[in-house]
């Protein structure tokens, strides 16, 4: 269940939160857990941030390019209850971490590239934000 599951590489990194109108807070605590509904853009985040699924014994590694923040999201159980195509229990069983670019929006102009990467993978369990250094870097 969702007690199990933690967000590590996001720690007291400032974050924007969509559920109060997009206000600006600075995350408290070793890692994130999940209790209620979740709608954070975190800014300035590592390159490598690990979500821990302890009851399932796996970690998920991301791994991201050229998109400096992260959104962190679960609707919990009102919210899914309300989405058309959203099981009403589901909420328990997912988490969406993604990466994103969203306080600074990228803006090209005509014949300009851009690039951005994400990969998840998944990685030995041991693995723990301990092993990231001050850079996010494993």
């Amino acid at each position: 269940l969702f007690s199990e599951v933690r967000v590590e590489g996001l720690e007291t990194l400032d974050y924007l939160d969509n559920l109060q109108n997009r206000e600006r807070f600075t995350e408290q605590g070793d890692a994130i857990t999940f209790e209620s509904e979740v709608d954070k853009i975190y800014l300035s985040t590592p390159t490598k941030i690990a979500i821990l699924d302890h009851e399932r014994k796996r970690t998920f590694e991301l791994r991201k390019d050229g998109l400096p923040d992260a959104v962190v999201w679960n609707p919990w159980d009102k919210k899914a209850k309300a989405m058309a195509d959203f099981g009403d229990e589901e909420y328990k069983h997912m988490l969406c971490v993604e990466a994103a670019c969203v306080e600074k929006p990228i803006t090209l102009k005509p014949g300009e590239e851009w690039k951005g990467r994400q990969e998840i993978s998944i990685v030995p369990s041991s693995y723990c934000s301990g092993q990231l250094d001050p850079r996010g870097q494993l």
